[in-house]
């Protein structure tokens, strides 16, 4: 799983006519589900956290 720029990957999307989600985690859990998921599928996705919820990750 590689991480890039939020530009090349918005561009990617642009490009090929895809959406791109993103997931608001609040908890570890809920990350290591979203990032499984991407992988399993193969897919990429956007994670955000609030302040509170990088303290708490």
């Amino acid at each position: 799983m590689a991480l890039i720029t939020l530009r090349q990957l918005l561009d990617h999307a642009s490009e090929y006519g895809y959406g791109m989600p993103a997931f608001n985690i609040t908890n570890l859990e809920t990350m290591q589900a979203v990032m499984a998921a991407a992988d399993k599928t193969n897919s990429p996705v956007i994670l955000q956290a609030s302040r509170s919820a990088r303290k708490y990750i």
